[in-house]
């Protein structure tokens, strides 16, 4: 698939990548700077770096990578809590993965969809209907598109932080005070490249408020309200302060008796894409919650 644009006027001084965002809103910005990065953007035919300043009156081409990964059905009961025309949320269990991830790749959510018969946007075919994700080890809401016009508007929605999303979780270690907002800026880490770490450079703001609702003598069980969405943010960041959350193995304790995280989305709110009024849903907690808060009285 490819893309031509012809930057004007109006684009003087605006950074490469900048410019493609606003153009190609169907893509992520770290899909852009992978397209960028492979050589696969082109300013008057030649391949440059992201942070390029436009002059005006360049010639801008972008290809994508045809689609790799074939959706097949996937035999798995998704538990749907609302569908329609526009929008399907899903309550995701823990251990799901959200979309293929390559071509040999079928026991995903969207498979199960597909195994389902079900509608899904085709703005991007490798991860048809996905707007947004949860980690593998993290269950709860999702909503996914079903039209290429919810899937913008919903996108759009997340860019713009219009989406209220609630988690819950259980962190090692009682945390002393009752609130805190935690406002510290996330990015890849560079010893390994499958994990995000708390930095200033190379970084995007990231907050996360954290509310406690009961404390355990070893634990605390917390309410987490993100309002941007960044890769692993209420992990790194509960991490971060020193709470990572119970089964975690990548930030937290590698050695516990906990291999399932304790991390949920229990409530999702967002604007309908087609009828414009404000939808919200919960999940309760799953039973690997109550099983720990039992344990510990």
């Amino acid at each position: 698939m490819e893309h031509a644009f012809k930057a004007g006027d109006d684009s003087q001084g605006l950074r490469l990548d900048k410019f493609l965002a606003l153009k190609l809103t169907s893509l992520s910005r770290s899909k852009l700077h992978e397209l960028i990065a492979k050589g696969q953007v082109f300013v008057n035919s030649k391949p440059q770096k992201p942070s390029l300043k436009l002059k005006g009156n360049e010639d801008i081409r972008v290809v994508e990578d045809e689609p790799s990964v074939g959706i097949l059905p996937f035999d798995f009961d998704v538990k749907i809590i609302y569908e329609d025309n526009s929008v399907i949320v899903i309550d995701k269990p823990y251990g799901l993965t959200v979309h293929p991830a390559n071509k040999n790749m079928h026991d995903t959510l969207v498979n199960a969809l597909i195994g389902k018969n079900k509608i899904l946007s085709q703005v991007d075919p490798n991860r048809p209907g996905v707007v947004h994700r949860l980690d593998k080890e993290t269950s709860g809401l999702m909503v996914l598109a079903c039209t290429n016009e919810a899937h913008y508007h919903l996108v759009n929605q997340f860019r713009e932080r219009k989406i209220n999303k609630i988690y819950q979780a259980i962190v090692w270690g009682v945390l002393p005070q009752d609130a805190m907002c935690v406002d510290m800026p996330l990015g890849r880490d560079s010893a390994n490249r499958t994990q995000m770490k708390v930095g200033f450079i190379g970084s995007k703001e990231a907050r996360t408020d954290v509310k406690v609702l009961k404390r355990f003598k070893d634990s605390t069980y917390v309410e987490l309200k993100i309002h941007t969405g960044r890769m692993h943010q209420i992990r790194v960041h509960m991490k971060f302060l020193g709470y990572p959350v119970v089964g975690d193995l990548k930030y937290g304790p590698r050695k516990s008796e906990y291999k399932e995280m304790l991390l949920h989305a229990v409530k999702l709110g967002f604007l309908h894409p087609e009828t414009g009024k404000y939808c919200e849903f919960s999940s309760p907690l799953p039973p690997r919650f109550s099983d720990f808060i039992h344990a510990r009285g």
